[in-house]
């Protein structure tokens, strides 16, 4: 199939399968799980010898947030970090395996319906399976948390304490930057292949995870664009509008895995055929 067959067949799909609807109600469950996670992250990192904690994860958020939707998370964040706030660690804890696991489990309905899948799994299997989706994906965005704290010279550290080549420290800034994109496509590997109710490889969801990933890059920095210099979210729904934004953001984040999703679909439907 040729590239741009393949991308009218892929859009034709994601017509069908009504993404572009499944993909709000997915970013429902993203901003319910968003203050949760926020909860966890402040109450985990406070144990950690990181000072001014709050910038710290400001300026995480602003990695992967538009700059226009975090005037809502900054004030979110301000009332987690208060200190009446720091000890809700078990809270964060159910409220995002909850909140998280109930969007998973709306993905994975999703996944089902881009894979045409006929037969679904029983219920508590496909809440089960939304569980270990959440566990993982945390991990795998730990890791990269991780990276992104230790900072660009921790290859210093890495060739002084355990004795390693020069060579480490002048590439770690290339190595942390690819170890963030690994985590990424790895993440949504596993989203493909343990959430459809399909037989197929893992290494057969890495072109729909590598392209969501470019979507979400791409699409991320033109949001942020747009919202910083050509519209006026203000004037139109005055102090809603970061929240609108945060919202077109959540949306985009879920059309582009969704995309993906529909590209491995309709590759392993052709591969059949084939």
């Amino acid at each position: 199939m040729s590239f741009w067959r393949l991308a009218v067949v892929v859009y034709s799909e994601m017509d069908r399968t009504r993404v572009f609807t499944v993909a709000g109600g997915l970013a429902f469950y993203f901003l319910l799980s968003l203050a949760p996670l926020l909860i966890l992250l402040a109450s985990v990192l406070k144990f950690l010898p990181i000072p001014n904690l709050y910038q710290v994860l400001l300026n995480v958020m602003a990695e992967v947030v538009p700059a226009y939707a975090m005037g809502f998370v900054e004030p979110v964040m301000i009332g987690i970090l208060s200190p009446s706030r720091t000890k809700l660690l078990s809270f964060g804890i159910a409220g995002y395996l909850w909140a998280a696991s109930g969007g998973f489990s709306s993905l994975i309905e999703s996944l089902d319906i881009a894979y045409d899948v006929n037969v679904s799994r029983p219920w508590w299997r496909d809440r089960l399976r939304a569980l270990v989706l959440t566990l993982t994906s945390g991990a795998l965005a730990s890791v990269s948390l991780f990276v992104y704290l230790v900072g660009p010279h921790f290859g210093h550290l890495l060739r002084v304490f355990f004795l390693l080549p020069p060579g480490v420290e002048h590439i770690w800034p290339v190595l942390r930057v690819a170890i963030n994109f690994l985590t990424f496509v790895a993440a949504l590997e596993i989203i493909y292949y343990l959430g459809p109710n399909a037989r197929h490889s893992f290494l057969s969801t890495l072109p729909g995870a590598v392209v969501a990933i470019a979507v979400w890059f791409v699409g991320s920095w033109g949001l942020s664009f747009y919202l910083g210099h050509m519209s006026n979210f203000n004037a139109t729904y005055g102090p809603m509008g970061a929240l609108i934004g945060l919202m077109l953001w959540f949306y985009l984040t879920a059309l582009a895995i969704l995309l993906g999703a529909e590209l491995n679909g309709e590759m392993l439907k052709s591969k059949a055929k084939g």
